[in-house]
């Protein structure tokens, strides 16, 4: 090897060695490290709760999102439901409307106007929770179906110095997008849970979390926080900043189900704005990101230099992939999509390889209508 191949070769070696440690210690948190379990509270004891989803043209989703929610497991005079109207431009406030007639706990405000430094899905959440009258307040989005014991099983993980508790969220869509991003996000929302497990706070799942009344009107409400992009990250590193405890929990009742993207160019918006609100994550947290982010780079590069090498670290990876995805499916009680494995590897790799790319290209973020400038 002249100087240059060698220095890459060994750059290369140390990116992908880095990349199985963590995937080997990520797997050993999962699966090895015995998760704390919630305790359900009685019946007579429950909360009064409220329910908060912002909308924003979602005329698709927000029939069924109403129709899971009113099936939670919980008791009718213990719970309210808000909706908020986030200046859709299709008939999302129309068909809510109508689904309130229907159901009276249910209630919709048309939201038009900005409360302090919040904006969007923000400034809706700022709004509905001046109106709840909860001990807690839920949140999730208008293209979810929750789980029917969410409320319940969230609330069992409240301790007195919990502030947010945050579950899982999966995509339930068909066609190979739908079942690429089933797997991609119960891969990623296993990397949470572990990063959890290890003591590594990171963040709440926006469409899948609750948060103590208490702890959210200590900062002030989301119109005292400065804007981000990703609001509910925002929220959780502020109620920790005042000591606050956080939790993250991988358990098959707090499962709550998403709709699949099926434009590419809209996926990398939304990972694109995931990585923009990231910015404010601690650096370990990027270090990581730019380990996953150069595994393929690496294991190409490596490929050109020692085929033989780099293809026993692409099966070592892919197989501590493959059965860290096949786990938590078992785990969540989902459908073990086995056949889906190596394609997802395919899917994966693409997506990585292309948002890094769409994250540097000068251009505003687009976002359900709307532009922001980064």
């Amino acid at each position: 090897m002249t100087d240059l191949s060698e220095i890459l070769f060994y750059t290369s070696i140390t990116i992908l060695s880095l990349y199985i440690l963590l995937q080997g210690v990520s797997m050993v948190s999962l699966f090895w490290l015995e998760d704390e379990e919630g305790v359900q509270i009685p019946e007579n004891e429950l909360p009064f709760i409220s329910i908060l989803v912002a909308a924003r043209n979602e005329e698709q989703n927000i029939w069924r999102c109403l129709s899971a929610l009113n099936q939670l497991n919980y008791p009718k005079d213990k719970i309210e439901f808000l909706i908020g109207n986030d200046q859709s431009n299709d008939r999302t406030l129309e068909i809510a409307e109508a689904y309130t007639q229907k159901h009276p706990s249910f209630k919709v405000f048309n939201i038009t106007d900005s409360m302090g430094m919040a904006r969007g899905k923000a400034n809706v959440l700022a709004h509905l929770a001046r109106l709840a009258q909860g001990e807690f307040y839920f949140i999730t989005d208008a293209d979810i179906a929750v789980n029917k014991n969410w409320a319940r099983e969230l609330l069992a993980y409240f301790e007195e110095d919990t502030a947010i508790v945050s579950g899982t969220t999966v995509v339930d869509d068909e066609g190979t997008m739908g079942k690429m991003q089933e797997v991609d996000w119960m891969y990623y929302m296993g990397l949470l849970k572990s990063a959890y497990n290890l003591g590594l706070s990171c963040t709440a799942v926006g469409n899948n979390m609750a948060i103590r009344k208490e702890a959210y009107w200590e900062v002030g409400g989301y119109e005292t926080l400065n804007f981000s992009i990703t609001e509910d990250y925002k929220l959780y590193k502020e109620v920790r900043l005042r000591g606050w405890g956080t939790k993250n929990v991988l358990n098959p009742q707090v499962i709550n189900y998403s709709r699949a993207i099926h434009q590419f160019r809209v996926l990398l918006a939304q990972r694109k704005r995931w990585l923009t609100g990231a910015k404010e994550l601690p650096l370990f947290w990027w270090f990581l990101f730019m380990i996953f982010g150069m595994f393929t780079p690496a294991i190409i590069l490596l490929a050109f230099l020692n085929l033989k090498l780099a293809l026993i670290f692409y099966l070592i990876k892919l197989s501590c992939q493959s059965i860290t995805i096949y786990e938590l499916q078992s785990k969540m009680r989902l459908d073990k999509n086995i056949d889906f494995l190596l394609t997802y590897e395919f899917y994966n790799t693409a997506v990585v390889l292309a948002t890094g790319f769409y994250y540097i290209l000068p251009i505003r973020l687009q976002w359900k209508n709307r532009t922001y400038t980064l």
